[in-house]
């Protein structure tokens, strides 16, 4: 496992990314089948194309860029802890993550802000209103990580319970299935790069 502080979409943060797949599309991974295939050709002729790279983007990622520190200010003063930022954690040349913080050396946090309707069902019942892609996405992070658990949180600011926050732990089965996906992963890689050179 290295940790890099490499600022994003700089030309060495695009070259540590390079084939590698990511937490964030650990369900495409945990799809498997033509769900992994598709994950790889989209990212290999990504690196591949001279086109400049484009980030993905949608509501509620933009949202979380303007709240991101308001909740981080909330979240360091009610659990009296002090975040620390990293751009991402390489698991090896196939893999990588980018968690939202780390705090000491025993866990990491996961923030979305999402809109009100998704986040009042939290309110009500985070387990069964949770997308699975966050819990897909936590779990391949615990694994990258070796970390003992994840604090997923969710915020919006325009509910008096703003901050809602949940603690992930790892999962051994989830893991397990994943480290399969990533073997399938890196040898699929392997063959398309043997045709290109």
């Amino acid at each position: 496992m290295k940790i890099h502080n490499f600022e994003q979409k700089t030309p060495e943060w695009f070259a540590c990314r390079k084939w590698k797949m990511t937490a964030s599309n650990a369900q495409a991974i945990w799809n498997c089948g033509k769900g992994l295939d598709t994950y790889i050709i989209e990212l290999m002729s990504w690196y591949y194309s001279s086109w400049e790279k484009e980030t993905y983007t949608n509501a509620d990622i933009e949202r979380w860029l303007e709240l991101e520190q308001t909740a981080r200010d909330i979240y360091e003063l009610e659990r009296w802890v002090k975040i620390e930022n990293v751009w991402f954690i390489e698991m090896n040349e196939y893999v990588w993550c980018s968690p939202d913080w780390l705090i000491w050396d025993d866990w990491l946090v996961e923030i979305k802000s999402v809109n009100d309707k998704n986040h009042f069902l939290l309110i009500l019942n985070w387990e069964s209103e949770i997308d699975t892609k966050y819990i897909w996405q936590i779990q391949m992070q615990l694994l990258i990580t070796w970390r003992k658990w994840c604090d997923y949180i969710s915020y919006n600011p325009n509910f008096q319970k703003s901050l809602i926050v949940h603690r992930i732990l790892p999962d051994m089965e989830s893991h397990k299935k994943l480290l399969i996906w990533i073997e399938t992963w890196k040898k699929k890689i392997e063959e398309i790069k043997k045709k290109l050179w």
